[in-house]
């Protein structure tokens, strides 16, 4: 088997905006451990494991809930299947009590911050993250106003917290 580290990207979106351009940006830095993406894109010159397509904030509320089925029933599985030592997530969802150990990014906790009543956003951060948080081995999150939320919101220890500045593009911001 692998023994590769998974990363999931089964939230990308066809057409990156914030969260996917952030995953999409950060995978050269990642290239030397030798990832397996979880992905339903192909991405090139990256070692890529198909998953289901349509699980995306493409598709609206249905397409997460899909991507939220299949991070708890098919990436166990698939952790399993391929001995992994470690799930990625760019984003803060992970499988729920299983064996998985992950890590994932956590970009806001707006939708606490600033919560509104018949968001779908709202209960997920309220409900699923807090689990997600709690059971990673780290939490990787990219300001400093985020990590004073996680503190704040959930009374995480700073040693399970590591915080990152993102990274520029020069052809983007004309640096």
């Amino acid at each position: 088997m692998s023994h590769q580290l998974l990363v999931n990207l089964a939230f990308l979106l066809s057409r990156p905006t914030g969260t996917s351009t952030y995953a999409l940006n950060l995978l050269p830095q990642l290239k030397s451990l030798n990832p397996l993406l979880l992905t339903a894109q192909k991405i090139e010159n990256q070692d890529c494991y198909p998953i289901p397509a349509g699980q995306t904030a493409e598709q609206g509320f249905r397409g997460h809930l899909k991507r939220l089925v299949w991070t708890q029933q098919q990436l166990p599985q698939i952790y399993q299947q391929r001995q992994s030592p470690l799930i990625f997530s760019p984003i803060p969802e992970a499988p729920l009590f299983s064996n998985c150990r992950f890590v994932v990014t956590v970009h806001d906790l707006i939708p606490l911050r600033f919560p509104k009543r018949f968001s779908p956003l709202t209960p997920y951060y309220r409900y699923y993250v807090p689990q997600v948080l709690q059971q990673a081995q780290h939490l990787m999150c990219d300001s400093v106003a985020t990590a004073k939320d996680l503190t704040h919101f959930f009374k995480f220890q700073p040693r399970k917290l590591r915080q990152f500045c993102l990274p520029t593009t020069p052809n983007i911001f004309g640096f």
